[in-house]
């Protein structure tokens, strides 16, 4: 018989017993949990209801989240992401165009601006969720919060001066297209040929846009427009994503 510090040892520790026995943890209850999880929950608390109904056995939302653990999720980042409805051979196509633009570039044939306007809101830019350890991050659409600031850069990553390769607008109402006009007539530089590398978002669109057109190519400015849902090939996007973080 152990007595002593070392029956102590042996000793079940206190509190209240285990939820499942061993044999139900192996069992096919987690086996449930998982299919109720799937590849990615943001909120466990909403699947306590149908640890009741469906297994008959009351979990807290922490019982739940150490279950999760040790079924392999783990709380991390999504990722948001316009990858799916994008095509991929026009974003391969572009992907060239931007190479050969600033291979002119570096030639000092002409010069590549990138411009985009951005949202930056209170709703979190990238949400958590349980998701599979070891798994690629799994992709939400991207939406826009309500409320926050505007912003429009103008960014040209092969000037001379860094330090004056970028710059910021900042304002509390949406962006329109007499403003994008009047943007680009007072920060796009036309020392030389200039590509200003875009989206297709209706104020750059607009018909106040069409009418500056002839006027622009007469003074060496040329409108390279990228394909569909395709944040990626905008270099003043990753400033964005930095920035929302």
């Amino acid at each position: 018989m152990v007595t002593g510090l070392a029956a102590r040892r042996h000793r079940r520790p206190g509190g209240r017993p285990p939820r499942w026995s061993a044999a139900e943890t192996a069992g096919r209850r987690p086996k449930k949990v998982v299919a109720w999880l799937g590849t990615a929950t943001q909120q466990v608390r909403t699947l306590l209801p149908r640890s009741k109904q469906e297994l008959g056995v009351v979990l807290s939302s922490s019982s739940l989240r150490r279950l999760a653990r040790r079924l392999g999720y783990c709380w991390k980042r999504l990722r948001r992401s316009l990858k799916d409805r994008r095509d991929a051979g026009l974003f391969a196509f572009f992907h060239q165009e931007l190479a050969l633009l600033h291979a002119s570039e570096r030639a000092a044939e002409l010069a590549v601006v990138y411009v985009d306007e951005g949202r930056v809101s209170r709703q979190a830019p990238v949400p958590y969720a349980w998701q599979l350890r070891g798994q690629p991050a799994v992709g939400v659409p991207a939406e826009r919060g309500a409320g926050g600031y505007s912003v429009r850069g103008f960014w040209q990553p092969g000037a001379a001066d860094p330090a004056q390769a970028f710059t910021g607008l900042l304002s509390e109402t949406a962006w329109t297209a007499d403003l994008f006009v009047k943007a680009v007539d007072e920060f796009i530089t036309l020392d030389r040929p200039t590509a200003l590398v875009l989206d297709n978002a209706s104020i750059h669109r607009a018909s106040c846009v069409q009418q500056r057109l002839r006027a622009w190519r007469t003074a060496g400015l040329q409108l390279q427009f990228l394909p569909a849902y395709s944040p990626e090939l905008n270099g003043v996007e990753i400033l964005w994503r930095f920035l929302k973080h």
